[in-house]
């Protein structure tokens, strides 16, 4: 509103300024051409110019009106080349969510820049062509739309990275990858990149920490990313470099898709600690084991012990004794009172275990402590019986 004053205000100044020089004196115009000769006050000239103008501007519309027609073929020959242009972009948009690399890569390249619509549109076909395999192709648009394109640089990168991992060419990746800010790393796209490269390099105490973000943002599928988690555990624990109290306590922060029943991270935590005779730590993790879970590894463990180191597991053993069927548990115990000097308790739990199942593993153990005893005719007749068992099984 005070704008509209101080306009109106302005207006009525000029226009009084004007009437005035008007009035004090009106000029004289003469016009001369040809035997023609106009003449004029200098206001009514500037009168009849104006008119001509207001009239010139009246004529070039109707020109535009008369010959309309030729204009709008050619605006209708344009947008048949906008339709045209949407329909090859949504084409080669389908084609990439279905996996079609090829016919993605093709009906997005036809696409004119000027009629692309998205500054993402060159990216697409980029990743069209890694997609179809031909990096050399994707890493020459990429570099186009980093240089020529408007497209925000953090894509384009994410784009390079995956290229240079798909070729192997791991140092490139990862110089890509560092130079991304805290929160681009951040993106769940980029974290599974981060994650591909530190499987790939084998660096395993990378990754174990990135598993629950490829878990949360489901960037791959949740078998191959129980896969890598296994590898990466698996692969620790053959690290001889490694501290052997430092992978107990990873053993214990693992999560629980890795704990379950027949774990094979549980069964290399369980070779590397019996191959470097730690067996108070072996005995740590056979008490939170066996707490939980009675499996084959860990019943064998017990008999790795030596002397009378395996006593302090018998309380957590017998709580599984009613429960178990396949004789090892109480093979377990009889092993612990064997070395308690248990004779006769030894030989009743090394029955039992015989009894529930007649495994030629426990047979074979059997016979051992029967011979140890003295029982050479007992463990003879245990030992043909296990022979038999294996060539059935055969």
């Amino acid at each position: 509103m005070a704008r509209f004053n101080f306009y109106l205000i302005v207006g009525l100044l000029l226009g009084a300024l004007l009437a005035s020089l008007m009035a004090d004196d009106s000029g004289y115009v003469l016009l001369r051409w040809r035997g023609w000769q106009l003449e004029t006050s200098f206001w009514l000239a500037v009168g009849l110019g104006a008119s001509l103008a207001v009239a010139l501007v009246c004529l070039r519309g109707v020109f535009r009106s008369t010959f309309r027609m030729p204009m709008k073929l050619r605006h209708w020959f344009g947008l048949r080349s906008v339709r045209g242009a949407q329909r090859r972009a949504d084409k080669g948009m389908t084609a990439f969510f279905e996996g079609r690399w090829d016919v993605a890569e093709r009906a997005l390249r036809k696409v004119p820049p000027s009629e692309a619509g998205t500054r993402l549109l060159p990216l697409y076909t980029a990743v069209a062509a890694l997609r179809k395999g031909n990096y050399e192709q994707a890493k020459n648009m990429l570099n186009q739309v980093d240089r020529d394109w408007d497209t925000p640089g953090h894509l384009v990168s994410i784009v390079q990275a995956e290229c240079h991992l798909a070729t192997q060419e791991y140092a490139q990746a990862q110089q890509i990858l560092d130079g991304l800010t805290g929160a681009e790393q951040a993106l769940p796209r980029a974290k599974q990149l981060i994650a591909q490269l530190a499987h790939a390099q084998k660096a395993w105490a990378e990754l174990i920490p990135m598993i629950a973000d490829l878990r949360q943002h489901q960037q791959l599928p949740v078998t191959l990313i129980d896969q890598w988690e296994c590898d990466a555990y698996s692969a620790l624990f053959k690290d001889d470099a490694q501290p052997a109290q430092e992978l107990l306590s990873l053993w214990r922060r693992a999560p629980l898709t890795q704990k379950g029943e027949g774990s094979a991270v549980w069964a290399g935590l369980v070779r590397c600690l019996v191959a470097r005779g730690e067996w108070e730590l072996l005995q740590k993790a056979l008490m939170d084991r066996l707490s939980d879970h009675c499996d084959t590894v860990s019943l064998d463990a017990v008999h790795a012990f030596p002397e009378q180191q395996a006593v302090k597991l018998k309380k957590i053993l017998r709580r599984w004794v009613d429960k178990e069927c396949d004789g090892r548990c109480h093979a377990a115990l009889a092993a612990i009172a064997a070395r308690e000097g248990k004779t006769r308790e030894a030989g009743e739990l090394w029955q039992q275990a015989y009894s529930r199942a007649k495994r030629p593993q426990i047979g074979a153990q059997w016979s051992r402590w029967l011979r140890q005893q003295g029982d050479e005719a007992g463990a003879m007749q245990i030992e043909q019986e296990s022979l038999r068992l294996l060539s059935e099984l055969e």
